[in-house]
């Protein structure tokens, strides 16, 4: 059997962290609109005005290397990003993520912390060999681009270092902590399923020779679909609420918008108190139920949750305009009791199997609260009265 002369496994490994490199990236940042992987860097990201705000080189090692001042890995990073410095703006950030080290005493310690001059004599300090010869990638990188000093001096202003990066397996842990993963606790099959969604997602970006682009709303909308499809069912019921300090006694609410709605179709107090204590536990579950979802997805969802409600008021009321040999307030008060016990409108994925008992009858008294739209719900089917 003939020996394999190149294995390929290592290169495949580099672009295996390159991939998690831009998820976690993508992850972290908020102001991005979209990415390009392999085009003008390792990794670009442009805002929503089509500059780049950060350039990224991606560097992957089997084993543990110090980087150096004098050595490829640092220097032709340099001069890749001098060819194309006329891609970026003052605000662009150019970023070395390695994993290669650097110790103590390495002339690369402080290298964040310095400023253009500073990082430009470091590299003049250390391009000579003890022999007085200049070290080959000096020769090869840096005396080509030193020609103009100026230049290079902006993009030693922009050049930060991130070194000793996690290997792949500890970069993969690294995302399933971000805060798009918590809703997972430690269930590490689900967090798994979803980091996978997103790598997929980061190989489809290439379309052709020419373009390997994702954009924030693809990549958000992936996010957002591959949580929701394996989230836990989750049971809520009147006792997940701690009532202790919730206040709901009725003097407590009688100016309250809502109140005054169940006043003008004729109810009393008996309705005041089941409608005060929805609305208060309802109050509490809203802040409970943004913690179950990553916050890409509440707003949207809590605005569909709406339109739903009223939805469901209007509907229903309309069915009741039409009864026969009803008073207008009989109208009301049967309406009003049938969309309270209507069937449950999920607040939050399908597979929250929704019990609870409070949550929707007090989220319609909420709306009904609002002082911004007062006729977005109202219960009285009398003609002035009406939306």
């Amino acid at each position: 059997m003939k020996k394999i002369k190149q294995n390929a496994l290592s290169q495949k490994m580099g672009d295996v962290f390159h991939y998690y490199v831009a998820i976690k990236l993508l992850l972290d940042n908020n102001s991005w609109n979209k990415c390009q992987i392999e085009q003008s860097g390792d990794i670009a990201l442009f805002d929503q005005d089509d500059k780049q705000i950060y350039n990224i080189e991606v560097k992957h090692h089997e084993s543990k290397n110090e980087l150096k001042v004098y050595e490829e890995e640092f220097l032709k990073t340099l001069s890749n990003w001098f060819d194309i410095r006329n891609l970026f703006n003052e605000n662009t950030k150019l970023i070395l993520m390695t994993t290669s080290t650097i110790s103590s005493g390495n002339p690369l310690e402080y290298w964040n912390q310095f400023d253009s001059n500073k990082k430009y004599k470091t590299i003049h300090e250390n391009q000579t060999k003890t022999d007085g010869t200049h070290y080959v990638n000096i020769s090869k990188y840096f005396h080509k681009i030193n020609k103009n000093t100026n230049d290079l001096k902006g993009i030693l202003a922009k050049f930060d270092i991130q070194h000793s990066l996690f290997n792949i397996l500890e970069i993969r842990n690294e995302i399933k902590q971000t805060s798009h993963f918590r809703l997972f606790g430690n269930n590490e099959v689900k967090k798994d399923k979803v980091v996978d969604d997103l790598y997929g997602l980061i190989g489809r970006g290439l379309e052709n020779k020419d373009k390997w682009e994702i954009t924030k709303s693809k990549f958000d909308q992936k996010l957002i679909e591959s949580t929701a499809l394996i989230q836990d069912k989750i049971l809520r019921s009147d006792s997940s609420i701690n009532t202790q300090d919730i206040d709901t006694n009725i003097t407590s609410y009688k100016d309250k918008q809502f109140i005054q709605k169940l006043e003008n179709i004729e109810f009393e107090e008996d309705i005041f108190q089941s409608a005060i204590d929805d609305y208060a536990k309802t109050i509490i579950e809203v802040t409970e139920r943004m913690s179950l979802s990553s916050s890409l997805e509440y707003d949207e969802r809590l605005e569909k949750y709406d339109e739903s409600l009223v939805k469901l008021v209007n509907d229903t009321k309309t069915e009741f305009r039409y009864k026969r040999n009803l008073t207008d307030i009989e109208k009301s008060q049967d309406s009003y009791f049938k969309i309270m016990n209507s069937t449950k409108i999920p607040f939050m994925p399908e597979e929250f199997d929704d019990k609870t008992t409070f949550f929707q009858k007090g989220y319609l008294h909420f709306l009904a609260d609002d002082e911004a739209e007062p006729k977005k719900i109202c219960w009285s089917l009398k003609p002035e009265d009406e939306i």
